[in-house]
């Protein structure tokens, strides 16, 4: 991590108007020409990994074949009525022929190993960066780039020493083995950045929407930026040239 370029721009799922963790969804992200798209894994009954961000009794009821069926799926949510499951080998196929990268955010411990076997059969390791439920990955799985998710809002302790909870947070993520960080821009100030950058850490933070936030989020020299307005950053990376 030596690099200060302009923050890679991740298209979070269901940043177009296609609907949420979607294989149309997904096509956006490429269209947009996002550098990264985000997307919800959960893992169906039969071990298949799904795009989906909330969680659902019929997942540990139901095999892929049978979830896809049009009579389950909009159990799942009505905008299944008109868009099929999308799987992570879908994505991952997609991914490695538009060479767009890919932030998989893990919702359960239960689709960390089918969907590590995934990305290896697919060779897409240099593409894949995997955020949210991360539980040992670096200690078991050598090679696959893991954000340390730190927690959404800050104890008023922390705040009070944000220094100091900085470095706990950057070093443990340091002998972790982890990429980098993964953190609510709400939480992210300069002295993280500085301190995650000195051991070598990226800095990574979601859901940047509004122009003031993005800006300021440049400025602190973070190395990824989430956001709904991939356009909106897109026109702030050609106004700072």
């Amino acid at each position: 991590m030596t690099c200060r370029a302009f923050p890679l721009i991740c298209a979070h799922t269901g940043s177009g108007a296609a609907p949420d963790n979607t294989r149309a969804s997904f096509l956006e992200s490429i269209a947009m020409r996002a550098d990264v798209a985000e997307v919800d894994l959960r893992v169906t009954e039969d071990g298949k990994v799904i795009l989906l961000h909330d969680h659902s009794p019929l997942l540990a009821e139901l095999t892929l074949e049978q979830l896809n069926r049009p009579e389950n799926r909009v159990k799942l949510s009505q905008v299944y009525e008109s868009h099929t499951i999308t799987t992570l080998d879908e994505v991952l196929g997609l991914a490695r022929e538009y060479g767009i990268k890919l932030n998989l955010d893990i919702k359960t411990k239960a689709v960390i190993e089918p969907a590590i076997r995934s990305i290896r059969n697919f060779e897409m390791e240099e593409l894949v960066f995997i955020t949210g439920c991360s539980d040992d990955i670096t200690n078991r799985h050598r090679g696959i780039k893991v954000l340390y998710n730190t927690p959404d809002v800050l104890t008023e302790q922390e705040e009070l020493d944000y220094i100091g909870w900085a470095r706990i947070v950057c070093e443990w993520a340091n002998v972790g083995g982890y990429y980098g960080l993964n953190l609510n821009y709400r939480t992210c100030r300069s002295e993280l950045v500085e301190y995650a950058h000195r051991l070598g850490l990226a800095v990574w933070v979601y859901t940047v929407d509004d122009r003031e936030s993005l800006i300021e989020m440049i400025h602190l020299g973070v190395d990824e930026i989430t956001t709904n307005e991939v356009n909106l950053l897109k026109q702030l990376k050609l106004e700072t040239g």
